[in-house]
């Protein structure tokens, strides 16, 4: 990793560009380096997106033992500045000055655009009614509860949440109501299901005692 960094000129960023685009732009610059925060300053607004979807992958999959314990703080750390408000992403600059040199950051979106643009493709603007705070704080909070769960100790119980995560991050970042609704009807199950766990465990313990 290089920690030289280079930033583009802010004018040049608007935060109604799809993802795909804005990344495209910075595959195709004459960058040395990408850093956390040029990719943050870029994304802006959608800059929630591709962290919210990064640190809730991992969970998706049960082979990954322990993974909540290391994407759990960062995703509560994120859900949480959505809630509060934030335009975009603050990291502390010990992360957010890491940096990869733009060929490796090329080579790795190369790759990467072909899936981005196939999720761009599903995932469009439709039967949306909220105002940007409105939609902030409610897919804020639901991923912030959601991030809570994924970092308790609850056999085979990342999966629905971090779903969930995704789903509601990219209905956030495309206007989606449909995967605003399938986000939240996976939350809700998650809640019922964490909350059927501790009720049986809190049943369980009055008949012992």
């Amino acid at each position: 990793m290089n920690r030289k960094d280079v930033h583009l000129p802010h004018d040049d960023l608007t935060v109604d560009r799809k993802l795909s685009v804005v990344l495209r732009d910075l595959r195709d610059s004459p960058l040395e380096c990408v850093s956390l925060n040029l990719l943050i300053t870029s994304l802006g607004y959608r800059s929630f997106v591709p962290l919210l979807v990064i640190f809730a992958l991992p969970n998706l999959f049960l082979f990954v033992p322990g993974s909540s314990v290391i994407t759990g703080p960062p995703l509560i750390f994120v859900a949480m500045q959505l809630v509060l408000g934030r335009t975009a992403v603050w990291l502390p600059d010990f992360l957010g000055k890491r940096s990869i040199e733009h060929q490796a950051f090329a080579r790795i979106l190369t790759r990467a655009l072909p899936w981005i643009e196939w999720v761009e493709r599903l995932v469009h603007p439709r039967y949306w009614i909220l105002s940007r705070r409105a939609a902030d704080l409610t897919v804020g909070l639901a991923c912030l509860v959601m991030s809570v769960f994924m970092f308790l100790p609850i056999p085979f119980g990342n999966t629905v949440p971090a779903l969930s995560v995704i789903m509601m991050a990219l209905s956030l970042s495309e206007r989606d109501g449909l995967w605003l609704l399938g986000g939240f009807a996976l939350s809700f199950a998650s809640f019922a299901f964490v909350a059927g766990l501790f009720a049986a465990g809190a049943f369980a313990m009055m008949r012992f005692f």
